[in-house]
């Protein structure tokens, strides 16, 4: 039964006491009846999933008096039936103002349930304002900023108060991202609204907005609105993976604005959630394949002898651990005992690997499993003739490290990275260092991703202006010559210099590598990305810790390993400070003509600058200590990364930082593409 049906839910804020009452009430119901219904099933405990509180706060608000919009109130509506079924208690409020607004998300946060499940959704005027993201009551005045702050509620409030509750997983989405209502200085009121970086306290939450940060959402035509209709399917579909449900919702979105809005999601979500609880539980069943050992090893394994008492005591011990390393150990010894199954999807959901020994082995004939090739330092595996490499199995297992990806004929080779923890920026024993790379901190890439193996060449980028008609709009920077200057006539197809389709894209803006990944998303139906500033660092270094990845340290040595400023360059920029050595090449060179770093990733160094996601920040004060992008600061200028065919020694280095303006281009700068796993 939802929470708010057609007599509960308030239209104004008049009511809302004996509305609160009514649903908590029914929430204590709903509860016992819960509980009642878990323990009438009779599951084994051991094998089965605890069950989790499910808590959600759907509010949807079209009733502004200046800047009125047609959808919100019935998404709203509409969304808090679709979670009712997934097993959600609702809270659901429509065209509330500010009273009514604020302690709906008082009484939310007061029924989260350590351990549970919390869901925030708001569909509505929202905006950025001094780096916070408001979302507005419908009697908000539109006068001044003062109005806003104090009388709306800021997105960041919701989630501190959702972290306070101790929730395994929480959920906010927010489909507030229209055009801004207010008439108030553009200096202070940013387009859209931003990233909320989820810090440490906000472990295991997944944030989903309607479109990229910095950019506006289409309102709906119909019923409800683009972004939301996309979600009320998505939901219907089976494998309710929230991953996959929100990867839909973005294909669907991109595909019926022929790439113009592009949702957006940012996760600190540990191990897997499914909306429907049937598939919750069932992932706690699902096998994992292995991918070194052979059947017959795991069989023996699994059918190892133990001693029952033993086991059970071990268990009592940890049953209520949040540690993956006490399962582990667990599986070690007792990994054919019935509680085995719920071990491993412990494991997996706090985020740690399921020893190989404990995997369950297959049924029928035993046969070894694929091998990891090796192809230079790249282990990849193998393909059917003429197709691309495989990244996932069947089961959706996310891929080896190194294993290589490609997800359509158009779409550039990826390698999968592990997650890690590194040092980023340079500390004082670093003597080229600049204070923009201080202080150096600890970063942690919490899961695995997939990353270009190679920078965007130019006949790539071709592909896709020639399907999206994209103009090559004139203006690009240059430092040949010994002097910086703008050639107006440049572009990526002609930018001052001869180049082959094998050799990275210049001249391209942050924008349109933002249009170029939108464009691979819709075609692959994955969501493509830049990275932001933390991974590429971490995918750049790939476990080494000096200036650059490999291990000559000697300036001579920097030619066999990259393309920069050397002997060749002189010949086209005299007097600028150079390596002493000869690449052979003048400009760029075609990409993986330098062989890979640890990570089997080419030109990481070298060659040209990249694009990442991040705004510009003078330095690493209050940087996150986890790899998501940073959306706070002077968010015009965006960061780049890695030198170029005509960077000298003191550029060349895996903590060096550089940026411009989004809009500018540059014969030195081009960009490498990145998804998340799977």
């Amino acid at each position: 039964m939802m929470l708010a049906s057609a007599d509960l839910t308030l239209r104004s804020d008049s009511s809302w006491a004996s509305w609160k009452h009514a649903f908590l009430s029914s929430l204590t119901v709903l509860l016992l009846i819960a509980i009642g219904d878990a323990m009438a099933q009779g599951r084994d405990a051991a094998m089965a999933k605890p069950q989790e509180a499910r808590v959600a706060l759907v509010i949807g608000n079209s009733d502004y008096r200046s800047a009125p919009l047609d959808n919100p109130a019935n998404d709203a509506s509409d969304l808090a039936a679709a979670l009712e079924k997934q097993g959600f208690n609702v809270l659901v409020r429509e065209n509330v103002g500010e009273r009514g607004l604020k302690e709906a998300v008082d009484v939310f946060a007061k029924h989260l349930k350590k351990g549970g499940i919390g869901l925030f959704f708001f569909a509505g005027h929202g905006i950025q304002l001094k780096d916070q993201n408001f979302l507005l009551p419908v009697d908000v005045g539109f006068e001044s900023e003062a109005d806003v702050s104090f009388k709306s509620v800021s997105a960041e409030y919701v989630l501190s108060r959702m972290a306070e509750a101790g929730n395994r997983i929480n959920i906010v989405i927010l489909d507030a991202c229209r055009n801004n209502p207010l008439q108030l200085s553009r200096k202070t009121i940013s387009k859209g609204l931003g990233v909320m970086n989820v810090g440490r306290a906000e472990k295991g939450t997944f944030i989903a907005y309607a479109t990229s940060p910095g950019s506006t959402a289409a309102d709906g035509t119909g019923r409800n609105g683009l972004y939301t209709k996309h979600l009320l399917r998505s939901l219907e579909t089976p494998d309710s993976d929230i991953d996959k449900v929100f990867g839909r919702v973005r294909t669907g979105v991109v595909q019926d604005t022929n790439g113009e809005q592009v949702p957006w999601t940012s996760s600190s979500v540990i191990g897997s959630f499914y909306f429907d609880v049937k598939e919750d539980i069932a992932a706690l069943m699902r096998p994992v394949v292995p991918t070194v050992a052979t059947h017959e090893a795991v069989a023996e394994a699994a059918s190892a002898p133990f001693d029952p008492a033993q086991e059970r005591d071990f268990w009592e011990r940890i049953k209520d651990s949040r540690n993956p390393a006490d399962y582990v150990a667990y599986l070690e010894k007792y990994s054919g005992a019935k509680r085995a199954a719920y071990a491993r999807w412990m494991v997996q959901k706090l985020g740690g690997t399921v020893p190989v020994t404990a995997r369950p082995a297959a049924t029928g004939r035993a046969e070894p499993l694929p091998q990891l090739s090796m192809a230079g330092s790249t282990p990849v595996l193998p393909a059917a003739s003429g197709s691309p490499a495989v990244a996932l199995s069947a089961n959706g297992a996310i891929p080896t490290a190194g294993t290589l990806i490609q997800d359509c004929a158009d779409c550039p080779e990826l390698v999968a990275i592990p997650a890690g923890e590194f040092t980023m920026g340079s500390g004082p024993k670093e003597k080229m260092r600049e204070l923009d790379e201080e202080p150096a901190h600890r970063v942690k890439v919490a899961a695995s991703i997939a990353v270009g193996k190679f920078e965007i060449t130019r006949g790539q980028y071709a592909v896709f202006v020639k399907e999206t008609g994209r103009e090559s709009k004139p203006g690009c920077h240059s430092t040949r010559g010994g002097f910086f200057h703008k050639n107006p006539k440049a572009t990526w197809q002609n930018p001052g210099f001869e180049q082959k389709n094998e050799e990275p894209v210049v001249c391209v803006s942050w924008h349109d590598a933002q249009a170029y990944v939108a464009w691979l998303s819709k075609k692959s139906l994955k969501q493509y990305r830049l990275l932001n500033e933390a991974e590429w660092e971490y995918a750049a270094r790939a476990g080494s810790t000096g200036r650059r990845h490999w291990a000559d340290a000697e300036e001579s040595a920097t030619c066999r390993y990259a393309s920069v400023a050397d002997a060749s360059y002189k010949s086209v920029s005299p007097g600028a400070p150079l390596f002493p050595c000869s690449d052979g090449f003048a400009y760029t060179t075609p990409v993986g003509r330098f062989p890979a770093n640890p990570f089997g990733l080419h030109d990481m160094l070298g060659n040209v600058w990249e694009w990442v996601e991040d705004c510009w920040n003078e330095g690493y004060s209050g940087a996150p200590d986890i790899a998501v992008p940073r959306v706070t600061g002077a968010c015009n200028e965006r960061v780049f990364r890695g030198g170029a065919w005509n960077s000298t020694p003191t550029t060349l280095r895996s903590a060096y930082r550089d940026r411009d303006s989004r809009e500018e281009r540059h014969d030195n700068l081009g960009f490498r593409v990145a998804r998340s796993l799977p």
